[in-house]
């Protein structure tokens, strides 16, 4: 019955203790560390595994082995931590950035800026856009892995709409004009443009805007506020003229008083 020799295994020659080398202490292989560049392909996603080829650590050959075996090198196994990015998300081959947008823009429509990752792209914005809006640019994504034609993802830029916190005098004003111009009886009055130039004549704030909105309704929006703004300053210095008149007259009425008192 053959066997393989314990003491040689098979070589037919040994080392005798205290004859290994000093270097490899007779496992022919030593550990060192050493950085290695690694290209990472475009695409890559979190959890992934790269291989590098004979990058990995050589096989001990041991006091055993023939002088003239080399040892084969294994390979690098590379795993994939993507890190999150302050400015786009992605979902699979497509980046997904969102923008904010001014409410004036939103509602009249527009363009604005955009990053991707190579540079900046103008992207238009529709008339009426509303927050959580998408638009999609086809073709500015991330590459898709395993494409014959190296085709991209996507850049999918989600819209959302930043309301101002604080108003100006002239800001809310205007946007209360608009209320009134869509009819919109819900929102917040504070300047109460209309209620004040009704209330001024006496009359019923309701019945005069109504009449005010059936009468300029053909004159369209910016007639119709350059009509109550003007309306708003008329009536200001009518009763400030008739309280100065009034005051006139009670400085005539004194006046020969005194010249009676006097004499």
């Amino acid at each position: 019955m053959a066997s393989t020799c314990e003491a040689c295994g098979g070589q037919g020659v040994t080392i005798p203790r205290g004859g290994e080398c000093g270097t490899c202490n007779g496992n022919g292989v030593v550990r060192e560390r050493k950085k290695v560049n690694v290209d990472i392909p475009g695409g890559v996603e979190d959890g992934m595994r790269l291989r590098v080829y004979g990058e990995g650590d050589a096989a001990p050959t041991g006091a055993t082995a023939n002088q003239n075996t080399r040892s084969i090198r294994g390979d690098l196994y590379v795993f994939i931590r993507v890190a999150p990015d302050s400015r786009f998300g992605h979902s699979g081959s497509d980046i997904l950035y969102t923008a904010s947008i001014p409410m004036t823009t939103a509602a009249l429509g527009g363009e604005i800026t955009v990053p991707t990752l190579e540079s900046e792209v103008k992207l238009k914005v529709a008339t009426g856009t509303g927050t959580g809006d998408t638009v999609t640019l086809g073709g500015m994504g991330m590459p898709k892995l395993g494409s014959k034609r190296n085709a991209n993802g996507d850049l999918r830029v989600e819209l959302k709409v930043s309301m101002p916190k604080y108003l100006s005098a002239n800001q809310r004003t205007i946007l209360e004009m608009l209320a009134d111009e869509l009819g919109d009886s819900g929102a917040k009055r504070v300047m109460n443009i209309g209620r004040s130039n009704a209330s001024s004549q006496g009359k019923d704030p309701l019945d005069s805007s109504s009449k005010s909105s059936e009468s300029n309704k053909n004159e369209g929006f910016l007639k119709s506020a350059w009509h109550r703004l003007t309306h708003a300053e008329d009536h200001a210095p009518a009763s400030q003229s008739a309280s100065d008149s009034s005051s006139g007259e009670v400085a005539e009425e004194d006046e020969p008083k005194k010249a009676a008192g006097g004499g």
